[in-house]
């Protein structure tokens, strides 16, 4: 009964809905909400709402929302899209949408669904994948974007395929005829036509303005003074009615309005808290029959907010009234909102009312938790928010820092938070006696992991076993995040056996806790080991499970399933299934960065290299490297994922014909054929080797080829003694490369029969086909030895398809005949010239002539 009916508008709603969308956009105070309001129960459709403000431009909190709202029409549509989005790190909701757009699909009835204060949304995440919800949107359902200003979207388009109806400021401003029904019947004010004029002409039909003005004039004798007293701008006209409306209403409906101002969303209990009194929701009523200013935010009246100018205004008038209010009025808030474990609005209220030391506090509460859902980004803002003075007396907080810091990427520093975490601990009053305990097992954990990135080996073992001692046996969690570094360290060491080990009973621990995304890593790293030692199929299945692990409801991919997916890839690329390992890794690359653990994101490069070198993508391979420099840049990065970049790298120089710029690599690198050998560094001296081959294979030199085969039965020994089998096939093949240029056939045969035999149960593909022009060289004169002949004829196979694809395939200028075919065919076999002739029942003098005849019009 207190709106102002407005019919015209009511049918251009009605209108509306034969297209996709209705935009209305108008400033502060021109009556969207409210028309929407009256509209709806006249649509005669479902129509579901959302409310939005500042805090939903996170994308999975608005999709969320969405699905939630949808929810309110069809009970179970988005069910498990919605526990994707919120579960601890979720997909992007690129892939939830189109499941999403399939089950509004399937609604029989017309739906709507209204997008309030989208001028609030800023993420452009949001915006994209709004308009490629629009763009496929079913034609039962229909959006409405209420907003300030006009989304980014393509409006152009939609209006001119005429799937778009707007409603602006002008449509909006109230006429002369509704600002004389709003002021006389609606505020019962009893003006005459000129003054109604007047108003209207003053406040330009703005119905917040003339919502104010009449809140002020009730009661007042002097109305036409009043009318002549407020000219100018919109602002103007609010800072002057914002004290007539505080003026006309009690003491305490004022203080309530002021103070409950500095909250987002309000209910009643809340209200109670900060107010410390009891009758809060009666005002709330109240105030919502008196049309001030409320908007609910649901259909039972529990949750309300203030329109957004008039909170602004109001915020501005307590600050004028009483500047230091606020602050308590915040920790109030806060306090409440820790209690019903509303974490972030907590510490939200707590930053507002800038008291550090609850922010600390809340903190240090809720970490372990926030770390476990993997939200150290968030972890980290607050931490860094803070002064790093109140930070530094707090051990707890710089064991945090420092984690989030190693998390992110922001490495530097981050072990001066764990020295000083040790320095303070027995000086801080406030820690109990078992905290003073596990402290240190918690710094030695993420010590560890420093230690690991340092690549110092032994301190990464003596941090791990610090921390055994003293980390709590039923704290999952950090047990098993503790089984990584310490496989690490193993790995490291040569260890392969221990660290598979080690990176298992870390799965197995963090399974205990619940932890399946923790597990899911660990079983990554396992998988790895198992790689290092050939077994590929077993590799596989570790992955798989990996996978499987990361997995949300409704097999949906979270972004820790990003470090599976890129291993997967990198096995397909192996076996040369690169049909297969492309979208794997395009996954894993996506999902790792959206996780944003940095050495995750290297390792998913280090996958599409190894892809994109494959397809002979060389322009892609040199972006991928770009990107990886970049992050390296950075941060410092786990020295295995340097190791496989720069394998990347050289590759793609020496398949590009620029051996100079990898001769210059081994200048830059420092790497030296007499340095000692790393593990951690995962026998990166094999890039060397490569280089120093591919030199001596363009420019022979004995002493090239010298110190190449020196460096190779050092690497090959070491590897053959460690049981790193993966790491053997790659020397094996530098070896069989490097003695084959020399001319010693019977080294290159034996090491090169030790490659295939290495390789073939694991079913290796892409090493060899990788290789450079002389691996095809090997592989026939290896069918032709009856080495392992249906394994070698496959890799030539794959070997001769490829360069193939790569040269394209020439017309002869003198075709084979039909015998020299024949004669082809049979040479790809372990037939030797003799029995060649036998075959085909000709001379052995005529067999040769064939062949000689072969080679040279190929």
């Amino acid at each position: 009964p207190s709106l102002v009916s407005r019919p015209n508008l009511i049918e251009k709603l009605n209108a509306g809905l034969q297209g996709k969308l209705t935009l209305i956009t108008a400033p502060a105070g021109y009556g969207k909400t409210t028309l929407l309001s009256e509209w709806i129960p006249r649509a005669n459709r479902p129509i579901a709402w959302v409310s939005l403000d500042e805090h939903d431009n996170d994308v999975g909190r608005f999709w969320a929302y969405f699905i939630a709202a949808l929810q309110t029409i069809q009970e179970n549509i988005g069910e498990d899209i919605l526990k994707a989005l919120q579960y601890p790190a979720p997909p992007p909701v690129e892939i939830l949408l189109p499941d999403l757009i399939n089950e509004i699909a399937a609604i029989s009835a017309s739906i709507i669904l209204v997008l309030d204060d989208f001028h609030t949304i800023k993420n452009k995440q949001i915006n994209d994948t709004l308009i490629f919800f629009l763009d496929n949107m079913p034609p039962q359902m229909h959006l409405i974007i209420s907003s300030r200003a006009e989304p980014p979207w393509p409006i152009a388009h939609l209006r001119g395929r005429r799937e778009m109806a707007e409603l602006r400021a002008g449509d909006l401003r109230f006429t002369s005829q509704e600002t004389a029904t709003f002021l006389n019947n609606i505020m019962k004010l009893d003006l005459s036509p000129d003054k109604v004029t007047a108003l209207e002409e003053r406040t330009e039909g703005w119905i917040t303005g003339l919502q104010m003005a009449a809140l002020s004039m009730q009661g007042r004798k002097d109305i036409s003074g009043f009318i002549k007293a407020f000219t100018g701008s919109h602002r103007f006209i609010l800072d002057y009615l914002m004290e007539e409306v505080l003026e006309q209403q009690s003491r305490h409906i004022q203080t309530f309005l002021l103070k409950t101002s500095i909250l987002e969303q309000m209910t009643a209990p809340l209200c109670d808290a900060i107010l410390e009194s009891v009758n809060s929701q009666l005002i709330l009523e109240q105030l919502e029959e008196a049309n001030l200013f409320l908007v609910p935010l649901d259909d039972k009246r529990r949750w309300y907010r203030y329109h957004h100018l008039f909170s602004d205004l109001l915020r501005n008038q307590l600050g004028l009234i009483n500047p230091h209010e606020s602050s308590i009025l915040h920790q109030r808030a806060s306090a409440w909102l820790e209690e019903k474990d509303f974490i972030e609005e907590a510490i939200q209220h707590a930053f507002a009312a800038k008291d550090n030391e609850r922010v600390a506090r809340l903190i240090k509460k809720y970490a372990q938790e926030m770390l476990q859902q993997s939200k150290h980004s968030l972890l980290s803002s607050w931490i860094e928010a803070l002064p790093n003075e109140l930070v530094q007396k707090r051990p707890w907080l710089c064991l945090y820092q420092a984690w989030t810091r190693h998390w992110a990427g922001k490495r530097e520093g981050g072990e001066d938070c764990l020295d000083n975490a040790e320095q303070i601990l027995d000086e801080v009053a406030f820690l109990s006696a078992e905290e003073k305990w596990i402290l240190p097992g918690y710094i030695a954990t993420v010590r560890a992991h420093y230690a690991l990135v340092n690549g110092e080996i032994p301190r990464v073992i003596e941090q791990s076993q610090k921390a055994l001692q003293l980390l709590p046996q039923t704290d999952y969690y950090t047990q098993s995040t503790l089984g990584i570094a310490l496989g690490g360290a193993y790995w490291g060491k040569g260890e392969i056996i221990n660290a598979e080990q080690a990176f298992g009973e870390c799965a197995t621990s963090a399974m205990k806790g619940g932890y399946q995304q923790r597990a899911s890593s660990s079983l990554c790293y396992q998988g790895m080991m198992q790689v290092r030692q050939a077994n590929l199929f077993k590799a596989e299945e570790t992955f798989q499970r990996a996978l499987s692990l990361s997995l949300g409801p409704g097999g949906r991919r979270f972004p820790v399933s990003g470090y599976s997916l890129a291993k997967l890839g990198e096995l397909a690329c192996e076996w040369n299934d690169l049909e297969q390992a492309r979208p794997l890794v395009n996954d894993a690359v996506e999902l790792c960065t959206q996780l944003g653990h940095v050495d995750l994101i290297a390792e998913a490069y280090v996958a599409l290299a190894r892809i994109q070198l494959a397809e002979k993508d060389f322009a892609g391979l040199q972006n991928t490297l770009q990107q990886a420099d970049q992050l390296s840049q950075r941060t410092k990065l786990d020295p295995w994922a340097i190791t496989w970049l720069d394998e990347s790298r050289l590759q793609l120089w020496l398949a590009t014909n620029k051996l100079d710029e990898a001769i210059r690599w081994i200048e830059i690198s420092g790497v030296k054929s007499d340095d000692e050998f790393s593990f951690h560094r995962d026998l990166h001296h094999i890039n060397l080797a490569r280089v120093l081959v591919a030199q001596g294979l363009q420019n022979p030199s004995p002493a090239i080829f010298e110190e190449a085969l020196d460096l190779l039965a050092r690497l090959r020994q070491t590897a053959k003694s460690t049981g790193w089998i993966h790491h053997q096939i790659k020397i094996l093949i530098l070896q069989a490369l490097a003695h084959h240029t020399r001319g010693d056939e019977e080294k290159s045969s034996a090491a090169f029969t030790q490659a295939l035999t290495l390789s073939k149960p694991g079913g290796y593909v892409r090493t060899f086909v990788g290789e450079i022009a002389p691996m095809g060289e090997l592989l026939r004169q290896a069918i032709a030895q009856n080495i392992l002949p249906t394994y070698t004829s496959k890799l030539l196979a794959e070997f001769e398809k490829e360069r193939r694809g790569k040269l394209g395939t020439p017309e002869l200028a003198d075709p084979l005949t039909e015998r020299e075919i024949e004669v082809l065919r049979l040479l790809s076999t372990s037939l030797s010239a003799s029995e060649i002739a036998a075959e085909l029942i000709i001379s052995v003098h005529t067999a040769r002539s064939h062949i000689k005849s072969i080679y040279s019009k190929m």
